[in-house]
């Protein structure tokens, strides 16, 4: 062990010991070591000893740095060797001073200083990581972790204190469908940082190292060692998502419907539930109008394509519910079905046209009567959907063609029940063709149909012999003085049946006393004989008609006219009111219903006309006597014979 003396013990020793030489030496030159050296003994430190029995006395002066000890303190030994251990991690400098003692004379040599001088040496940082490796689930967001690293240092060596220190992070490999959006990093005070992307999960392995800003060139380091952690992603089942098509619309009766990829962009989740898990659509029906249904339920299959077949006849608006379900976990964190979508399927309404079932044809008899066929057309319908089962319906009948005579006084219909009614013209019978067909009340424009099909029926009225129930003659006058074999009139009959034929003859009975007086030429009346008035005037027949099978009979009275040639009349008249020629007669006149009399004053004024008949004239004009004096006629019996002209008279 060096006993250390203080300087004025020792110059109090050399200046009591005079009488023996002093002790000397050549001290070394400072000594400069790297940090961390440790033990260290450089012999010849002190040479040119001159001592007997040397022995070296150090002691420590200062120091300066963070060097405040040594681990073995300073000693020289008698050859000069100069030897110390200094403590890891200290830098600095440590001021000493050195005096040499001859222990046989007991004298000191000159005290001598010198300096030890520990260069600094950048040593790596270091830090510790309790639990490194990380597990989350998938999605747990920004993960932030303190106090990951602890135990951060920069240096050892309290002369570091103000380094700065900074993490590095590296990847060395992670799983396929691993990826971040913050890669690890950790803070200056042992924080790491990262966030894994939303859908991703594995393992990712990472390599970190601190370094702090000293020199870093050897023998100094700046970099720790490296660390290697891995973080460990729990995969959690993301939700299958896909987009769904637009809502439907479609008309009744369109069939069997497919809708290709009517849901798109299907997907089970993130690239790695892609690769590993299938999916299938949910469908439920949530609601449904009441007359809407179908044959083919509505499915979607798993490649989006809709498709199902609504009832014919059937209409309105189902509401649907969808969602994608994958075959992965599903319990919480888990989510395997995606969000549920709502959309509807719409079939319009379309009229459709009513139905029944036509009758059979119709023979009745001829007659009066009315005829009503209950029940006639059948099977009636407004239409086959469910919501048509309220329209109202009415039949309509339309003539298309008639034989015979066949009219109708009360024209063929059909009620909404079915019944068909009609009534024929009395005495009329033929063939009828009617088409019928039904009307609805509802929509009737394109795409709907609101009448059914023309349908045809024929009806047929019989004909029922009627016997003639009348008997007439078309003339039965007859001038005087004619040939035989002149013809009287024609006789027709009356019958109810117009297309009967019938035959006529003269037979006795009541009023045929004069029947050998006539003869028929088929429906004809001729005379036998020549007649004169002035003998007998009238003359009584009687006549049969027949059918065929029914037959009338009439009697007829035959007047026999005076044959008239002309008219007479007076050349004078005199309107004195006295009862007697007040006007002028013109005998016979009646016989020619076609005369015109025109009468003229000697001016030419026309003072009477009458046209189609005479009415006498009184001899006044606008309801004034005319003047005495001749006048002038002109008498037309426009009998192609006769025409007058010549003067009369007024006498007063």
């Amino acid at each position: 062990m060096i006993r250390f003396f203080s300087l004025l013990v020792l110059t109090s020793l050399l200046a009591a010991i005079t009488a023996f030489a002093q002790p000397t030496f050549v001290k070394g030159s400072d000594i400069t070591i790297d940090q961390n050296l440790g033990a260290y003994g450089p012999v010849n430190w002190a040479i040119n000893i001159v001592a007997t029995t040397p022995i070296f006395h150090v002691d420590v002066n200062g120091f300066s740095g963070s060097i405040t000890s040594f681990t073995t303190l300073p000693t020289i030994n008698a050859s000069g060797q100069l030897s110390f251990a200094i403590p890891v991690n200290v830098s600095g400098t440590v001021i000493l001073s050195v005096i040499l003692e001859d222990q046989s004379t007991g004298l000191f040599s000159i005290p001598a200083t010198f300096k030890i001088i520990i260069d600094f040496i950048n040593s790596a940082p270091t830090f510790t990581l309790p639990s490194a490796d990380q597990n989350i689930d998938e999605k747990a967001g920004l993960q932030t972790v303190f106090g990951w690293a602890t135990e951060l240092s920069a240096d050892a060596n309290p002369v570091a204190v103000n380094q700065k220190i900074t993490f590095t992070t590296s990847l060395v490999g992670q799983s396929p469908f691993m990826s971040f959006i913050q890669f690890p990093k950790v803070d200056a005070s042992g924080t790491l940082t990262y966030e894994i992307a939303s859908t991703a999960n594995g393992i990712a392995t990472i390599e970190v190292f601190l370094k702090d800003d000293g020199a870093g060139t050897f023998p100094n380091e700046n970099t720790s060692t490296t660390e290697t952690f891995t973080i460990t992603v729990n995969p959690i089942n993301d939700p299958p998502t896909f987009n769904p098509g637009d809502h439907i619309v479609i008309d009744e009766h369109t069939g069997f419907v497919t809708i290709p990829n009517w849901a798109t962009n299907i997907s089970a989740g993130p690239p790695d539930e892609q690769v590993s898990q299938t999916v299938n659509f949910v469908l439920t029906e949530n609601s449904i109008s009441p007359f809407l249904q179908f044959d083919i339920p509505v499915s979607l299959d798993a490649s989006g394509n809709l498709s199902f077949m609504a009832t014919p006849h059937y209409n309105g608006i189902a509401i649907y519910e969808v969602y994608l379900e994958d075959d992965g976990p599903s319990a919480d964190p888990h989510d395997n079905k995606s969000s549920s979508i709502g959309f509807s399927i719409s079939v319009n309404f379309i009229n459709d046209a009513p139905s029944y079932t036509i009758g059979a044809d119709i023979i009745v008899d001829e007659g009066d009567d009315t005829f009503t066929f209950p029940d006639w057309a059948t099977t009636i319908s407004p239409g086959e959907s469910p919501n048509e089962q309220d329209q109202e319906l009415r039949f309509s009948v339309i003539f298309q063609q008639v034989t015979g005579n066949l009219a109708f006084l009360r024209i063929p219909e059909v009620d909404v029940n079915g019944q068909l009614t009609f009534r024929a013209t009395k005495h009329t019978h033929g063939e009828a063709i009617f088409d019928v067909y039904l009307i609805d009340d509802g929509d009737f424009e394109a795409p709907h149909v609101n009448e059914s099909p023309l349908q045809s029926f024929k009806l047929t009225v019989t004909p029922v012999n009627f016997p003639p129930n009348d008997l007439f003659l078309s003339n039965n006058t007859l001038l005087e003085k004619q040939n035989a074999g002149t013809f009287v009139g024609e006789f027709s009959a009356l019958d109810l049946d117009p297309e009967d034929s019938h035959t006529y003859a003269l037979v006795p009975g009541e009023g045929s006393d004069d029947n050998d007086s006539f003869v028929l030429d088929s429906e004809n009346l001729l005379t036998a004989e020549e007649f004169d008035w002035d003998v007998k005037r009238e003359y009584t027949i009687r006549v049969n008609t027949s059918d065929g099978e029914f037959s009338f009979e009439k009697s007829f009275i035959i007047t026999i006219e005076k044959l008239i040639e002309g008219i007479k009349f007076a050349n004078a008249i005199t309107p004195n009111g006295d009862g007697e020629n007040d006007t002028w007669e013109l005998e016979d006149v009646e016989t020619f219903p076609d005369v015109t009399v025109f009468i003229y004053d000697n001016t030419g004024q026309n003072v009477y006309k009458s046209k189609q008949g005479y009415i006498p004239w009184d001899g006044t004009f606008n309801g004034r006597t005319l003047p005495m004096g001749t006048y002038y006629y002109v008498i037309d019996l426009h009998d192609g014979v006769n025409v007058y002209k010549g003067t009369v008279t007024i006498i007063l």
